[in-house]
């Protein structure tokens, strides 16, 4: 499996994997485009041979010193794999690579293999966000600080 950074070409493979993985929750295709367009945006893709099979979107945030993942999407029949958290640390990469040290997401409360996958590579659930997605279902927002503490985590920046 390889990650990459997203290209224009990606996009009808990444809008199957947003609709496989989120159904009506998912992003609309102008959404997706501008993240890949824009410069304080990037996508990634993993990719399993020439299959695109999980994907991000990220925002960067100067005015917050703050790297956002957006979404995080991986097929299902490739999830369990560690796919997810390579492509979190990946954008982690990037991040670095932009100038930034904090990263934040948000996830359904709801979703337990998620948030026991962001919490085993650092991120600290911050607060609670009610209604965040459809049908009344509640998120926590979650961070991650490379310097915390006065600690300096080490994110591999190739």
């Amino acid at each position: 499996m390889k990650i990459r950074l997203a290209q224009q070409d990606d996009l009808n493979a990444i809008m199957r994997t947003e609709n496989l993985c989120f159904g009506d929750e998912r992003f609309e295709t102008g959404v997706v485009k501008a993240f890949l367009a824009r410069r304080d945006s990037f996508g990634l893709v993993a990719m399993n041979r020439d299959e695109v099979v999980g994907a991000a979107m990220c925002v960067c945030s100067p005015h917050y010193s703050l790297g956002r993942i957006i979404s995080v999407a991986v097929l299902k029949e490739f999830r369990r794999r560690g796919i997810a958290s390579a492509l979190i640390r990946e954008c982690e990469e990037e991040f670095v690579r932009r100038g930034f040290t904090r990263f934040a997401l948000e996830v359904a409360s709801d979703n337990i293999a998620a948030i026991r996958t962001y919490t085993s590579i650092g991120y600290r659930i911050e607060g609670a966000i009610k209604d965040y997605y459809s049908h009344g279902r509640n998120a926590f927002y979650m961070e991650k600080d490379l310097t915390m503490d006065g600690r300096k985590t080490k994110v591999k920046v190739s």
